[in-house]
């Protein structure tokens, strides 16, 4: 840990009050093998267009990368991760996986907090511990869990809402970064691209880099590099994100994953399966069809 990270604890005014009422354990008396009622509850997924968590026992998700950072928290048996698809794996308690990196997590039957985010500041965050530690799926840093351990001790202990998950959310990240968590690009043209992809965008436009490009009055080109520079990651991963993210939505209100697939602009039920699995590593059945022990819900959009 380096001066240039280091712990945000919220203050009384900030939307993670009710959370912290909840924890009122003192976070020396917070043991990681002592995961309360979780085991009572099923796991329960938040997303958002840009972020998503879940609080509950884990799963299995074999080998995979995707755009957004990712942060697990254990609160049983360590995690097992590794970064290949038949090395050996590490055991630890926490990591953070920045954008694009391969990896495997084992987590199944172990109470943990999951977080994806397209936060730059995370993705900044994950680059800074995977450099200083020497390792491509670092664990948080101490001081950050010792805050982070009572909230999420409790978030697992009740049901999740909308409501209750946006303040976690919002905890979690403040925690980690600091207030600046959900700031857009610096670079007017991208926030521009950005609020273009829509769901009607993503199934209208066979050239959707072409077009962005021509709203915002650059060459295609131009525009790559640009988005790259301010988002760090590829204006194509950026587009599958939104895509998965749409289907997803979609699958909510009802429809049938071969809807969901051409809702979100994907060829067919198939292509919507493979790039779910490369992302997210399991299939989007464990995803798109709640039963009693895994429960997704959509949140409010912004």
């Amino acid at each position: 840990m380096t001066d240039n990270y280091s712990a945000h604890p919220t203050t009384g005014a900030d939307r993670g009050d009710d959370f912290r009422r909840d924890a009122s354990r003192d976070a020396s008396e917070v043991t990681l093998d002592d995961p309360g009622g979780w085991g009572d509850q099923p796991t329960r997924g938040i997303f958002w267009p840009s972020q998503a968590i879940a609080v509950g026992l884990g799963w299995f998700s074999d080998f995979h990368h995707h755009y957004a950072t990712q942060v697990c928290i254990s609160f049983g048996a360590p995690l097992r991760v590794r970064t290949d698809a038949s090395g050996p794996y590490t055991e630890q308690r926490s990591l953070i996986v920045g954008p694009h990196v391969p990896h495997v997590l084992e987590t199944t039957g172990i109470p943990c907090f999951v977080l994806w985010s397209e936060s730059r500041a995370l993705a900044a965050l994950a680059r800074h511990l995977r450099i200083t530690s020497a390792s491509e799926l670092p664990a948080l840093p101490e001081d950050l869990l010792r805050v982070l351990r009572p909230l999420l001790l409790a978030s697992g202990e009740q049901a999740l809402d909308e409501q209750a998950g946006q303040a976690l959310l919002s905890h979690v990240l403040t925690t980690l970064v600091g207030p600046s968590w959900d700031e857009g690009p610096d670079d007017p043209r991208i926030a521009t691209a950005q609020s273009l992809v829509t769901p009607q965008f993503l199934v209208e436009q066979s050239q959707p880099i072409k077009h962005l490009a021509t709203c915002v009055h650059l060459s295609p080109g131009r525009f790559r590099h640009l988005f790259r520079t301010e988002m760090g990651i590829s204006v194509q991963s950026y587009l599958r994100w939104r895509r998965l993210y749409t289907a997803l939505r979609a699958t909510t209100h009802g429809a049938s994953l071969t809807e969901a697939a051409h809702a979100a602009g994907f060829a067919d039920s198939a292509h919507l399966t493979r790039v779910f699995r490369a992302t997210f590593g399991l299939p989007p059945s464990r995803i798109f069809k709640n039963s009693h022990a895994v429960q997704f819900i959509l949140g409010a959009e912004s």
